[in-house]
């Protein structure tokens, strides 16, 4: 196994293209490793120089006379490939290529990368890039900054991983202008060898890494990361995300309504919900949140107090609570007593607590004090606007003397200056005391850190499997393989269903106006009567269904005007027949469960409020299979509709456990079955408490040529047969 303590924690580096001609990549990264007082031994590999900065330089890795752990290669791209045999022969087991120029750039660049892959494979060869930034480790023990356009930052405990290496320096500027220290920075570039999976595996294990941002624009394996995630959870880790790309994929819109509203962009925001991992939308962000996080304190609840000397600022944190869904919390008539005796007559002693402009570090000490011993308050914010009489870094030293005193409560502040680096922010972050401009920043990373806590809290749950009749999907499948179809009629999708424990509406199939009667009959008026095409994936919109049709003479009428709107429509696909269902008269509320295969990531499940508007209000949730109760559970509640089937008003409620067993089924069913492209139960009907959930209307599209290629030439073989 590759191991990235040769990258992370080399004893030894050489940097092969180090260079004394300034402004170059070389020079750059030989001079940084220099700077940075590298623990370790340097060597400067360039046949041109006889020393790179009054260090001795050799002509390849090979001259060498020591062993070397991590190589550095920026030389031109011609000889990339030398370089890192050379490594090979060496020994060198890890490897950073700051070289551009693969497959970035296209298919010519790809074919060279996939050269290196094979060399840094076949010698088991830890390979970060090519096309990278470098790698930073701020440990004392260490302290190596390989890579050719940051300066050393300062020492802290997150760790940023960067697929971009101009965000990267981006994002470390703005660490370093938030105060805010680093335990390890890489850019992984171009993910020939080494992702950011990999990465997380060591950040994970790494002690001096407490909290993990990340700047993605991929993930190479979904599926992987989602383990990451959870061995990150499992340690207390948060991963702080921001992943670009939130573009809607268009291929699929017409198939289903689940195709036409799911993206992989959706199936990223899945991912990242069902293993705890934070995504954010701006850089700010990322930093603000791992700010936050730097308390290394739980909150325990979503009470929180805030006392400012600024009413303002205090109106604007109850404003930003109530939109994040934080308490601000109630005080008991004890601390009212003892705030009232111990503030000015003009405080307001009521939360927010407002203990007015002239407030000295003792005023806050005493407020706090008293707060503190309230049952009722989960975490504190602390806001100070300076005026001529605060003395700004008292106040924080005195915060950072409360919070000692109190290590269980998460405590954020708010100290406000117009200074560009104030002594108060060095004083706060040594305490852990995260410090932000604005209190509704405070509220809203507060919030986050609730969220996250919450769910590394819960306990495990596994995925739940129930008995299915799996074979009778198979042989269908096969079937529909066989004769090189890919989407299923209704009547077939309904069978899959079935025989995954899902209950359909009563029906029945016909090829002609005089079965269609008597199925009628059997059935019992109402019914429904529907075309069976499998080229026509919506119905409706050629006129192919009819509905409540309560006798004998409406459905042959209905039947006629089904015929007839298809002959006026010219349309060339093919009836195999015509369904006839119940009409199903009692009261419910129609829903849409759907799965839509995503590559890479594997199937989609969308739950929502159905019928034929769910595109329009597209009040739905998503969670990648295979799912468990809990995120079954979880995509209910997303909803708006989950008010509703709550019991809305005096209204009844709804059978909740059916539709998450439901949404489950569906997952097993595509679980099971990777083939099945997109499926849509919609509408669905639930029906009050313990009644269930009756699926009304289905259809399912499977993968073309999906057969393993011996099976498919032996059924090709077998129809020139018949």
């Amino acid at each position: 196994m590759k191991s990235l303590k040769y990258i992370f924690e080399p004893k030894s580096v050489a940097v092969i293209g180090a260079s004394a001609t300034k402004d170059t990549v070389g020079n750059a990264i030989f001079s940084n490793i220099l700077q940075s007082n590298f623990q370790g031994a340097v060597y400067p590999v360039n046949p041109k120089y006889s020393h790179v900065m009054s260090v001795k330089a050799y002509k390849d890795v090979m001259a060498i006379p020591d062993a070397i752990d991590l190589a550095v290669i920026c030389v031109p791209k011609i000889a990339v490939e030398n370089v890192i045999i050379q490594c090979a022969e060496k020994g060198i087991k890890g490897i950073v290529v700051i070289t551009a120029g693969y497959k970035e750039i296209g298919e010519s660049g790809k074919k060279l990368e996939d050269k290196i892959i094979a060399i840094a494979e076949k010698h088991t060869i830890a390979l970060l890039g090519p096309n990278c930034l470098g790698i930073i480790n701020t440990q004392n023990e260490i302290s190596l900054n390989a890579n050719f356009a940051i300066k050393m930052p300062h020492a802290g405990n997150v760790a940023l991983i960067s697929q971009s290496g101009a965000i990267g320096v981006a994002a470390l500027d703005y660490a370093h202008q938030n105060n805010l220290g680093i335990s390890k920075f890489v850019s992984i570039g171009n993910k020939a060898v080494i992702d950011e999976s990999d990465v997380l595996e060591y950040l994970i294990e790494d002690d001096a890494t407490k909290i993990i941002t990340m700047y993605a624009e991929d993930i190479e394996h979904p599926a992987l990361f989602f383990e990451m995630a959870n061995k990150a959870n499992a340690k207390q880790k948060p991963i702080i995300i921001i992943k670009t790309g939130r573009s809607v994929r268009g291929a699929i819109a017409t198939q289903s309504h689940t195709g036409a509203l799911s993206s992989s962009d959706i199936a990223y925001d899945s991912l990242f919900a069902q293993c705890g991992v934070i995504r954010v939308e701006t850089l700010a962000e990322v930093f603000e949140y791992a700010k936050g996080f730097t308390c290394l304190v739980h909150p325990k609840g979503n009470r929180v107090a805030v006392v400012t000397n600024a009413g303002g600022m205090g109106v604007i944190a109850t404003d930003a609570a109530e939109r994040t869904g934080i308490e601000m919390t109630t005080f008991e008539t004890e601390t009212l007593d003892a705030l009232k005796k111990t503030l000015p007559p003009n405080a307001n002693i009521h939360n927010p607590v407002d203990i007015i402009g002239d407030a000295d570090a003792q005023r806050f000490t005493n407020a706090l004090s008293i707060i503190v011993k309230d049952k009722n308050v989960d975490a504190i914010i602390v806001s100070v606007t300076p005026t001529v009489e605060t003395d700004m870094n008292a106040i924080a030293t005195s915060l950072c003397d409360f919070a000692k005193a109190n290590p269980d409560l998460p405590i954020l502040a708010n100290l406000m200056s117009l200074e560009p680096e104030p002594d108060f922010e060095q004083i706060l972050e040594k305490a852990n005391i995260p410090n932000f401009d604005f209190p509704e920043t405070n509220i809203r990373v507060l919030a986050s850190m609730i969220k996250y806590y919450e769910w590394i809290n819960l306990p495990p749950t596994k995925i739940t499997k129930f008995e299915v009749n799996k074979k009778e999907v198979s042989v269908l499948l096969d079937t529909i393989k066989q004769e090189n179809r890919t989407h299923l009629s209704e009547p077939e999708s309904y069978k899959i269903l079935e025989a995954y424990g899902m209950k359909v509406v009563d029906y029945r199939v016909a090829k002609d106006l005089e079965k269609t009667i008597l199925a009628a009959g059997q059935i019992g008026y109402p019914v429904v009567l529907k075309i069976i095409s499998t080229e026509i994936l919506h119905k409706i919109d050629v006129g192919g269904v009819k509905i409540n049709l309560k006798d004998e003479d409406e459905l042959k009428k209905a039947f006629a005007e089904i015929n007839e709107s298809i002959k006026n429509k010219k349309l060339d696909s093919k009836i195999q027949g015509f369904l006839i269902q119940k009409y199903f008269l009692t009261k419910g509320i129609e829903i849409i469960v759907g799965a839509d295969a995503i590559p890479g990531f594997g199937s989609l499940i969308m739950f929502g409020l159905g019928g034929t508007f769910v595109e329009l209000f597209k009040d739905v949730a998503f969670r990648l299979a295979p799912l468990t109760r809990l995120d079954a559970l979880n995509m209910i509640k997303q909803t708006k509709a989950y008010q509703i089937f709550k019991g809305f008003r005096g209204q009844p409620s709804y059978d909740i456990e059916s539709i998450a067993e439901y949404i489950i089924r569906l997952s097993q069913l595509v679980t099971d079955f990777p083939e099945i492209k997109e499926l849509d139960m919609n509408p669905a009907k639930v029906l009050e408490d313990d009644h269930g959930v009756i699926i009304m209307d289905a259809k399912a599209i499977i993968e073309e040529n999906k057969l393993p290629v011996k099976e498919k030439e032996k059924a090709q073989e077998e129809e020139l047969v018949a």
